[in-house]
C-alpha cells in the first residue's frame, strides 16, 4: 500500500478545459485523486476489520483531504464534461471504467462500519444493563414476593482516552 502521508491534496482548477493535454492531463490528476481515496478508504476498512479503533483518528485528516480532492475533481469534470469527452473520450473512458471501483469498496467500508458501530452499540447496551442490574437488589418482601428496586443506573461513563 503506498504511503499517502506525503501527498498535498490535488485541488482542480474551476478553468475551462480547452485542449487535449488539459483534458488528458486532468484525466491523470482525477486518476491520483481516486487512487489516494481508494487507497485511505481501503486502509480505515482494514483497520475496522482489525478492531483498530484507536487509529482511526490518525487517518481522518488524509481522508479528509482525499475526499475534498476527490470530490474537487467532480466539480471541474461535471464542468468540463463536454469538453473532456470530446478532447480525450478514451483517456474519459478509462477514468469511469477506473471509477467503477469506487462503488464497490464504499460498499464494503460501509458495511465493516455499520458492523463496527452494531458491535460497540452492543457492548455499551450490555455493560449498561450489567451496570443498572447491580443497582437493584435482589430481595424478598415478608410476604415472599421479589421488592421492587428503589433506584436504576441513570447512566453510562465511557472514557474514550483508553
Amino acid at each position: 500500500m503506498t504511503d499517502t502521508n506525503d501527498k498535498v491534496p490535488f485541488m482542480f482548477d474551476a478553468k475551462a478545459i480547452t485542449t487535449r493535454e488539459q483534458a488528458e492531463e486532468f484525466c491523470s490528476r482525477f486518476d491520483e485523486a481516486l487512487n489516494t481515496l481508494v487507497e485511505v478508504i481501503d486502509e480505515e476498512t482494514q483497520m475496522l476489520k482489525r478492531g483498530e479503533l484507536s487509529q482511526l483518528p490518525d487517518l481522518t485528516p488524509r481522508k479528509t483531504d482525499a475526499i475534498e480532492s476527490y470530490m474537487s475533481g467532480i466539480r471541474a469534470a461535471s464542468a468540463n464534461a463536454i469538453a473532456l469527452g470530446n478532447l480525450a473520450p478514451e483517456a474519459i473512458q478509462e477514468m469511469r471504467e477506473r471509477h467503477g471501483r469506487l462503488r464497490p469498496l464504499l460498499q464494503q467500508n460501509l458495511t465493516v462500519v455499520a458492523t463496527a458501530r452494531s458491535v460497540s452499540d452492543q457492548i455499551v447496551e450490555t455493560v449498561a444493563k450489567a451496570v443498572g442490574s447491580q443497582l437493584q437488589p435482589q430481595t424478598y418482601g415478608s410476604n415472599a414476593t421479589a421488592s421492587r428496586p428503589n433506584k436504576t443506573a441513570k447512566g453510562l461513563s465511557v472514557n474514550q482516552s483508553l
